[in-house]
């Protein structure tokens, strides 16, 4: 069974109608509502081209043919469309889009899709820091689609949980994978370091300590911004 989206669609519809009518910008619309504004951009885009319809929950995840994803990544290439209006044309999101033409660019092939639920048993494959972020961003600015996302960014469901509920509770932080093995380095003896090394030092121990403050500030605001999310919609 597929997920319950975060908005309902009354609320897409709402959010979508008031900007159509002028009630307010993007960033004022999707503040109200508790959104990220690239969020309510795609929303009104596939709204005006699909309407209230596209913003109805299906069970199960779409399937795309190679020559789909070709004819999208070619029609953006072209000049033909933006990214912004394939996306509200075909109903599809900015990162899976992004996605192939990415790979396209890069001489990977592109391959039909077409889920059966796998995302819960497909084995596990390596990512990199940077990807890991990405994909849990993707889910929290789309209404925290656990199963779409593990679909888009062929992973498992359980890792895409895992890692969007540490990121919430920790930051990104979290999301790096620590080396196991024995400690290499002794314990440092200061009286033994020179005046520079000294400086070095006490410079590494300032810079850390201003991630470890940046990193809290993070963790903070992402935290509100969930617990706004969940606010508005009980």
């Amino acid at each position: 069974m597929g997920r319950k989206p975060k908005f309902s669609n009354e609320i897409k519809i709402e959010a979508c109608e008031n900007y159509k009518m002028g009630k307010g910008s993007y960033q004022a619309i999707a503040k109200t509502i508790g959104c990220n504004e690239s969020v309510l951009r795609r929303w009104y885009s596939t709204y005006i081209n699909i309407g209230p319809s596209a913003f109805n929950h299906t069970k199960r995840n779409r399937s795309y043919s190679m020559e789909f994803k070709v004819s999208i990544v070619k029609s953006y290439l072209s000049g033909e469309y933006s990214t912004l209006e394939l996306c509200g044309k075909y109903n599809l999101s900015h990162s899976m889009v992004n996605r192939w033409i990415n790979k396209y660019n890069s001489g990977i092939e592109l391959q039909n899709y077409d889920p059966k639920g796998e995302v819960y048993t497909m084995k596990s494959r390596k990512t990199t820091f940077k990807e890991r972020i990405e994909i849990v961003k993707w889910v929290i600015e789309n209404d925290m689609s656990y199963k779409e996302a593990a679909n888009n960014f062929a992973i498992t469901y359980a890792l895409v949980y895992k890692w969007t509920k540490a990121y919430l509770a920790y930051g990104s932080e979290a999301l790096k994978y620590k080396i196991r093995g024995p400690k290499t380095k002794s314990k440092i003896n200061e009286h033994q370091l020179s005046e520079v090394e000294k400086l070095k030092l006490e410079l590494e121990r300032e810079r850390t300590l201003r991630k470890r403050k940046e990193f809290e500030l993070e963790v903070l605001k992402k935290k509100e911004e969930f617990e706004k999310k969940n606010r508005y919609q009980k």
